[in-house]
């Protein structure tokens, strides 16, 4: 089900299911509540006549049943770890957000986000204004139309307010699920990682560079492009240095040094390996080991253009053939050079997906790739596909992105914080990502790096990006979050034809999320006699030295803003507002990624006060155990002279509106439940109107991470 920005406030709209009078009353279960539990992950997409059916994609029901029964059994050839993984195939596509193509997609964060960011007049991030204060909404649209980037510099877009007034209107419309059908298809067959961020706010190269190098060097512009002259090392020279085999396969055609071309063929000037000091052809003797084939830096690079033109030069099958001869060969039985350990894959400009290059363009070269993969039992049953983006050409994503705070190392240029950027696609193909499933861990571009790093550390062959800041390296998962390699789920696949655009049905349970083993939290505690409230962020559990980035946003009385936190398990952080400024008022929501929100608003009572109701609230996340499950404790207070009256209403997930009676100086506890660690729930209370909580996130529901930072 699609999330309607036009419909009514699903805050103002809270639906009461079934009274409690008390604490006592058990909370219902997500499977038995009925009436009262938001299946966001659940919703499907209703049955289209003529799609494609989920359950028609060979092999894709049998083995997701299979894992679900927890059977130990493994496929011939696996022994259920990292060691399973011969072969990692990327392909970065160009310039498209995450709603702008898996918006209307159920089971991802998308345009039926209950937890999106709000703004002082009651709308949503989905309803923005344009510079005459019209609204604009996300509209489908599947025509081959761009956006301009707008200004890249420009921190007060960090309040995503401005898209419209940035970019046109048209960067709020989205391709629709039919035309989306090819990658659609494929998401759903294996998994999509909804909380993925390019690296920087900025354009393609830069965000290349994070890709292949870990940094961009404060670089935050397409300029100097292909020549060679960026001084530090990449990643491919540090697989070089490991004896980890790589190679990155593009078409070359060109008119020499420079000399990319933006049509059918060519690299469209996106092999950044081109603009690295150590990729330089020049001077070199044809004897030189860097030109040697199979085992040559420069020859791995595929970094050298070559005069003339691969043909035909258009957008036929051949043409396809063609371009991708040299990953074709790679995968055939006996090839004189194998495919190699890593891979990277970049597209002419016309299959690239560059608006205004088509996305169906993109998906016939997608799916060539899968096709070629495919081909080859031994590899397609062994290698881990992934296909992202590197920026989002100043299309529309709801999502906040994580923000450094001022001074972050290597995050600045400037006064202008780098990263990250807004959503863009991942999916993640492969038989340990098969099944549906939306992995929701912060990544970006140097997670594909981290990966490698872990992945290389297991083969006993360890490298380490020197280039990735301390911050980044602590925001971004490594995507082990994502991938289940315990239980594998080889075997072929079968893709629809993106020429068919046909949508595809999905159950209602089949999106499931991948479990995390932190849990982002923010409580509140007021100090009448200094006329203070502080919100305090904390982080639990994840793997050592992992950091959420929060975001306070004033819902009242003070200017629109973000003010960015970055919390460990370690280093807790608090945000004070001071309620003397607004006679005792306050206001203000707290944003994380994944779901989290909380929501602070009330009236400070004066230094001993005590007459009337007061409320006073303690929320503690309860992790699951055994068949116990995850949960929210609330402890509820009344500091006053009266009886207080509280309200809990599920906004989202499971729960059902509660009705608890607190008498002056005593305390009642309600648990709260969630589905699959999620919840939702907004509190209010008879004895002061501006008074309300509300509480937004994830419990975590796995008791480990597979891979500790360094």
């Amino acid at each position: 089900m699609i999330r309607n920005p036009n419909a009514p406030d699903p805050d103002s709209t809270l639906g009461a299911t079934s009274d409690a009078t008390s604490d006592s009353t058990p909370g219902n279960s997500p499977e038995t509540a009925t009436g009262a539990t938001r299946r966001r992950f659940l919703q499907g997409s209703g049955v289209v006549a003529g799609s494609l059916v989920l359950g028609g994609f060979a092999g894709a029901g049998s083995a997701q049943a299979a894992a679900a029964t927890g059977r130990a059994a493994l496929p011939r050839g696996f022994k259920g770890d990292m060691s399973d993984l011969k072969h990692v195939v990327i392909l970065m596509q160009e310039n498209r957000s995450l709603d702008h193509y898996f918006g209307a997609f159920p089971g991802v964060r998308g345009f039926n986000d209950k937890q999106a960011l709000r703004f002082q007049d009651g709308t949503s991030v989905f309803q923005q204004k344009g510079t005459g204060g019209h609204v604009v909404t996300p509209q489908v649209d599947d025509g081959a139309w761009g956006n301009d980037h707008g200004a890249w510099g420009d921190v007060n877009h960090r309040k995503w307010d401005l898209w419209v007034q940035h970019n046109g209107a048209s960067c709020m419309n989205y391709h629709s699920s039919a035309y989306m059908g090819f990658y659609h298809s494929v998401a759903a067959q294996y998994t999509i990682a909804d909380q993925n961020f390019c690296s920087e706010f900025g354009p393609t190269d830069p965000n290349r560079k994070y890709l292949w190098s870990g940094t961009s060097n404060s670089e935050t512009g397409n300029t100097d492009e292909s020549n060679y002259s960026r001084p530090w090392i990449t990643v491919a020279e540090q697989l070089q240095q490991a004896g980890i085999d790589w190679r990155l396969y593009s078409d070359n055609s060109g008119d020499g040094r420079q000399g990319y071309v933006s049509s059918w063929i060519g690299d469209y000037g996106d092999n950044e390996l081109k603009y690295f000091k150590g990729f330089e052809p020049a001077g070199l003797s044809a004897d030189d080991p860097k030109l040697k084939p199979g085992t040559g830096l420069i020859w791995r690079g595929n970094a050298a253009y070559y005069s003339g033109t691969t043909t035909p030069n258009d957008d036929s099958d051949v043409n396809l053939d063609a371009v991708l001869k040299d990953l074709h060969d790679a995968c055939q039985p006996g090839a004189e050079h194998p495919l190699p350990a890593v891979s990277w894959i970049v597209a002419p400009y016309g299959w690239s997906e560059h608006p205004g290059a088509d996305t169906m363009h993109g998906e016939r070269y997608t799916k060539k790739v899968l096709d070629i993969l495919q081909s080859n039992p031994d590899i397609w049953n062994h290698t881990l596909f992934i296909l992202n983006y590197d920026e989002n050409d100043g299309k529309f994503d709801h999502v906040l992105p994580p923000w450094p705070e001022a001074g972050t190392a290597h995050e600045y240029a400037g006064a202008y914080p780098l990263g990250f950027g807004p959503r863009v696609p991942m999916l993640l193909v492969s038989p340990w990502t098969r099944g549906g499933h939306v992995a929701s861990e912060v990544f970006d571009h140097t997670s594909t790096i981290r990966f490698l790093e872990v992945w290389a550390a297991s083969l006993g062959k360890p490298f380490t990006c020197p280039n990735i800041s301390d911050w980044r390296r602590s925001i971004a998962g490594d995507l082990t979050s994502a991938i289940d390699f315990a239980h594998p789920q080889p075997g072929p696949a079968a893709f629809p034809d993106p020429l068919a655009e046909k949508p595809v049905s999905i159950s209602a349970d089949h999106m499931t999320p991948r479990a995390l083993s932190f849990q982002p939290h923010a409580t509140l505690s007021e100090d009448r006699k200094a006329g203070t409230v502080t919100a305090t962020m904390t982080l639990a559990g994840g793997p050592t030295g992992k950091a959420l980035s929060f975001q306070v946003f004033p819902d009242k009385y003070q200017p629109f803003s973000s003010t960015p936190f970055t919390v460990t398990e370690k280093k807790s952080r608090t945000y004070v507002w001071d309620a003397k400024a607004n006679d005792g008022k306050y206001a203000f929501s707290i944003y994380a990624n994944d779901g989290f929100v909380r929501s602070f608003a009330g009236q400070l009572a004066p230094a001993g006060k005590h007459d009337g109701g007061l409320p006073c609230v303690q929320a503690d996340l309860v992790k699951g155990h055994g068949k116990s499950r995850a949960e929210v404790k609330f402890t509820l207070h009344n500091d006053g002279t009266k009886r207080v009256a509280y309200t809990l209403t599920a906004n989202d997930y499971a729960g059902e509106t509660r009705h608890v009676s607190v008498a002056p100086g005593e305390t009642r506890v309600v648990t709260w439940p969630t589905l699959q660690g999620y919840y939702d729930v907004v509190l209010t209370v008879d004895s002061d109107t501006t008074w309300t909580q509300r509480y937004a996130g994830r419990v975590a529901t796995s008791a480990k991470h597979s891979h500790q930072h360094d």
